[in-house]
């Protein structure tokens, strides 16, 4: 009798933590509390290098904002919040973007004024989003000076103190990936073992699949890229390259005008596979869907997702 009582409490522990248990929108995986999705503006001068924190961000978006191939990163924290994020930079209208397809929260460090491409003007048309700017914000207890580094590429942002801060009650939980929970490599497509991706001289970021772990080696010219919180290489589960419009606002080349809605084409890779399709976004306020050539959904493996937002003039460059 003592025993059957006790496998009947065993059962209801597990269908307890079993019920309380939540998919990440962003991951797939399974995680231990509500989603909530932070999205923060991190620099890419080679003197904010290695970022901080980037090891734990769950979706990650390079975007050239300079014409020429100068870049910075959205990166989309939900299942780990690190103790810090650093070099947090100003944001442009196209992160704007890329912050509604989750829950509407960017955090970031300034922002373009230029009238036109005035990134403030555009949230108070955007619903219901939350700016969390370091330069208004309370100094020293949200955001503070790295001494070690210059400025300005030394920003850092205590990420955990502004998760709690925010009222997460009736935001939005969304995310443009569909996961496949089986982790089966696509059907579809060829090998391929590396490959690159080159804005300019000095940011080229490359892949390499290592098939030992299962998953991608992340690159950044010839180093490895590494988190400067925990000094391990990024590992990445899916890339997608993504391409897209540009034009530059009045001409400027620091004024980017990046066509995140509509549809273009994609290049994927996923468990050391690639092939090609395209993505649609019918408005700001919807989702990208991506999908393959045959029109269908992709399903990514559950895990850490790279977006590599690329001009439609370039392309990637498979090396192995």
């Amino acid at each position: 009798m003592k025993r059957i009582l006790i496998i009947a409490l065993a059962a209801m522990l597990l269908l307890a933590c079993t019920a309380s248990a939540e998919v990440s929108l962003t991951t797939g995986r399974n995680i231990d509390h509500a989603n909530h999705e932070i999205a923060v503006q991190l620099d890419n001068e080679p003197g904010a290098r290695p970022q901080k924190g980037i090891g734990s961000a769950d979706i990650v978006y390079e975007v050239e904002v300079y014409n020429g191939g100068y870049t910075r990163y959205t990166a989309i924290f939900n299942d780990t919040v690190p103790e810090l994020v650093e070099a947090v930079r100003s944001a442009r209208i196209v992160n704007a973007d890329i912050m509604m397809e989750y829950s509407g929260i960017l955090v970031h460090f300034g922002g373009q004024k230029y009238a036109g491409s005035n990134v403030y003007e555009y949230f108070q048309r955007l619903p219901g989003v939350v700016s969390v700017d370091g330069i208004v914000q309370d100094g020293g207890k949200l955001f503070y000076r790295d001494k070690s580094r210059k400025a300005p590429n030394n920003v850092i942002c205590i990420l955990p103190s502004i998760v709690e801060r925010v009222n997460w009650a009736n935001k939005p939980e969304k995310s443009p990936l569909t996961f496949n929970a089986q982790f089966t490599v696509p059907a579809a497509g060829e090998n391929v073992n590396s490959f690159r991706i080159a804005y300019r001289d000095k940011y080229t970021a490359s892949y390499q699949w290592d098939a030992s772990i299962g998953r991608y080696l992340r690159f950044y010219g010839d180093n490895p890229f590494i988190d400067g919180l925990t000094n391990e290489q990024v590992k990445v589960d899916n890339v997608i390259v993504q391409s897209v419009e540009y034009s530059w606002f009045s001409g400027e080349s620091d004024r980017p005008n990046v066509k995140t809605v509509g549809s273009n084409s994609c290049e994927y890779f996923i468990g050391g596979k690639h092939f090609s399709g395209y993505w649609k976004r019918d408005d700001v306020n919807s989702n990208t869907v991506y999908y393959d050539n045959d029109g269908n959904v992709v399903a990514f493996n559950p895990g850490v997702t790279f977006i590599q937002l690329l001009k439609t003039e370039k392309a990637v460059e498979i090396t192995g």
